[in-house]
């Protein structure tokens, strides 16, 4: 199993994960539901699914 030859030091460790930043997620506003989700996923409203402005079935 790999292990570090040496220690790293806490301010080694901590500008390593500094450096990763939170991502702005884009919303989309759905045409049908008016309401905001995220792009390529479906939204469950009163038990019916829309998916890009339409309402999606699996019949």
């Amino acid at each position: 199993m790999a292990h570090p030859k040496k220690r790293k030091s806490k301010s080694k460790t901590r500008k390593r994960r500094n450096s990763k930043k939170i991502q702005i997620i884009n919303l989309y506003k759905d045409k049908l539901s008016k309401q905001f989700h995220v792009y390529h996923r479906g939204i469950l409203i009163d038990q019916t699914i829309y998916y890009k402005g339409r309402v999606f079935n699996k019949d």
